[in-house]
């Protein structure tokens, strides 16, 4: 999109906006796609555990992943989030009856699965609301992934975004932490830095 810089309200409504245009149909194709180029990626490929989001709706779906990620021998962990502490912590699954209805009604990791924070290699599959081509992020506005990269500085990340959260240029905090990478499916390809990757 080319964007004049908009507020982060301003963005996230425009995001909501554009969500609510998507079939559940168009959704699940375009997340499918999306993941098939992250199981593609090298990051993946070398990770031994992948934490993902559990997407709510609009949202990449991350489902299908899951379960192709543990058929692929991957540990799997998805985070719970403390209200009280202001972070999240991730647990590793091993089927989805570990979860239960959680913070907004997402499905969060039941507090009986084994904490996962201490696998700091992990590769960290990051939502997102907006992204832009410096890889500047915009989150729910919880800050929860930018205090665990902090605390956690050594996991490869990689951001799956469908193609209407890909603006221009996105407000930045320094705070704000970037992912390594952004895969989306969009035109056109990317530069040789393969800092956004396209399909």
């Amino acid at each position: 999109m080319n964007e004049q810089i908009l507020s982060k309200k301003e963005i996230r409504a425009r995001v909501r906006t554009l969500k609510k245009q998507m079939t559940q149909q168009e959704l699940l194709s375009e997340s499918g796609k999306i993941f098939e180029k992250v199981r593609a990626a090298e990051e993946y490929r070398a990770a031994r555990t992948v934490f993902v989001y559990m997407a709510m709706p609009g949202e990449v779906q991350t489902r299908d992943f899951i379960r192709q990620a543990w058929k692929d021998g991957k540990r799997v962990a998805v985070p719970r989030t403390d209200m009280e502490a202001q972070q999240i912590r991730f647990y590793y699954i091993e089927d989805f009856g570990q979860t239960e209805s959680g913070v907004m009604g997402i499905q969060e990791p039941s507090p009986l699965c084994a904490c996962a924070d201490q696998d700091g290699k992990a590769l960290i599959i990051m939502p997102g609301v907006a992204f832009d081509r410096d890889r500047n992020r915009i989150g729910f506005g919880g800050g929860f992934y930018d205090r665990y990269l902090k605390m956690h500085p050594d996991h490869p990340t990689i951001a799956v975004a469908l193609p209407f959260q890909i603006f221009d240029r996105l407000p930045a905090e320094p705070h704000d932490r970037k992912p390594d990478r952004i895969i989306t499916l969009q035109q056109p390809c990317p530069g040789p830095d393969q800092i956004l990757q396209y399909c």
